[in-house]
């Protein structure tokens, strides 16, 4: 036996040693990797009408660095090289892999964020501690999501409803849990040269932007949003501020619906599966899905043209508000999905596509754009 224990702990250790020498060298590539141009990424890199998910897997931990660069933030808070790059690697690999709250998802929703900073000009309008915060909630900000909702969560009695449901907003607290354990590990905290009371801040403003992930969080503060947005928000109120973020994380985490027809769609067949796969859990508990999360009754073009002019186009209707001249490329290319989601939809109706099938998120029923 205490042969068998022995070559188990052995065993361990040299599987601990591996993995550690492939962090180390992970982060030595990526802490080292050559600088590029932006537009080698995708085209457009740094424009609203750029598609961060045409960006090769492997290049979007390069391209999540670069962005952090092109921002100053590495200058201006003296981020180390490694430090930036292991955050952004543990970031990564805290991302499990359903089919949509994915890696990749959340690249896409930093990227947004980056535009927003960027070409918004927030550092005109933020504080130093909220544009740097931005960036790296939203990077953060779906960490170990495990492919549910908040719904699911509680009436499931999971353990994360366990630690959170008192509170409400059960995964998005989990999510700050996890973005702070990656802080906290040896190595990783980009925040590392503030002061006490600056770190404090930090944190509290990523909670809050991740808490506003959650759609029924934005649904309560919507009318407050709006009329801030309405009226051109004060900067120098922290609550307009507060506000504006948690309109722009929205945003951010609904910017692919923002993007050309061939990425939104294909992005709907991602939502779909993951959906679909939800709701067959909640049939095996006995419980009746939600009509989008039932595969067997979900009418995909309706439900996506009741999301798109229901929940997504206000809030870039609200950005246009605020900044006219940048955003309205995003309400115009929402309106251009809702109208191929009708025609789909159309030819749904007509029996061209049954309910379901996997050719509605096909391009021979809307050609994609050019």
């Amino acid at each position: 036996m205490y042969k068998r224990v022995q070559a188990a702990q052995a065993r361990h250790q040299l599987a601990t040693e591996l993995m550690t020498y492939h962090m180390h060298r992970a982060v030595y590539d990526l802490a080292n990797a050559p600088v590029r141009r932006l537009d080698e990424f995708c085209p457009h890199f740094d424009q609203f009408v750029s598609v961060p998910r045409d960006i090769v897997e492997a290049d979007s931990c390069s391209a999540v660095v670069q962005m952090f660069d092109d921002l100053k933030l590495t200058k201006i808070w003296r981020i180390r090289r490694t430090t930036l790059a292991r955050f952004v690697l543990l970031a990564r690999k805290g991302y499990r892999d359903p089919p949509y709250h994915n890696w990749s998802h959340a690249f896409s929703v930093a990227h947004f964020t980056y535009l927003c900073l960027k070409n918004l000009r927030l550092d005109k309008c933020l504080t130093p501690l909220e544009y740097f915060s931005f960036l790296v909630a939203s990077l953060c900000h779906d960490i170990d999501h495990r492919g549910t909702n908040n719904s699911f969560e509680n009436s499931s009695g999971s353990a994360l409803s366990g630690l959170y449901s008192s509170e409400g907003s059960v995964l998005e607290r989990h999510h700050f849990s996890q973005t702070v354990c990656i802080l906290n590990r040896e190595g990783c905290n980009v925040f590392e040269n503030l002061s006490e009371k600056e770190y404090s801040a930090v944190l509290d403003i990523i909670r809050d932007i991740i808490l506003a992930t959650d759609l029924a969080h934005h649904l309560k503060i919507k009318s407050e949003i709006d009329a801030v947005a309405e009226s051109g928000p004060d900067w120098s109120k922290q609550q307009h501020r507060y506000l504006m973020l948690c309109l722009l994380m929205t945003a951010s985490d609904l910017s692919d619906q923002t993007k050309v027809w061939k990425n939104t769609r294909q992005v709907a067949k991602l939502i779909y599966q993951e959906f679909f796969s939800l709701g067959d859990k909640e049939k095996s508990l006995g419980k009746q899905p939600a009509e989008g999360m039932d595969r067997d009754k979900a009418d995909i073009p309706q439900l996506q043209v009741n999301f798109l002019n229901i929940i997504a186009a206000p809030v870039y209707k609200a950005m246009v508000k605020v900044w006219p001249a940048q955003c309205s490329v995003l309400t115009s290319q929402i309106d251009r999905n809702v109208s191929n989601w009708r025609i789909i939809g159309q030819k749904l109706s007509s029996g061209e596509v049954q309910r379901c099938d996997a050719t509605i998120f096909e391009s021979r029923l809307v050609p994609d754009d050019e």
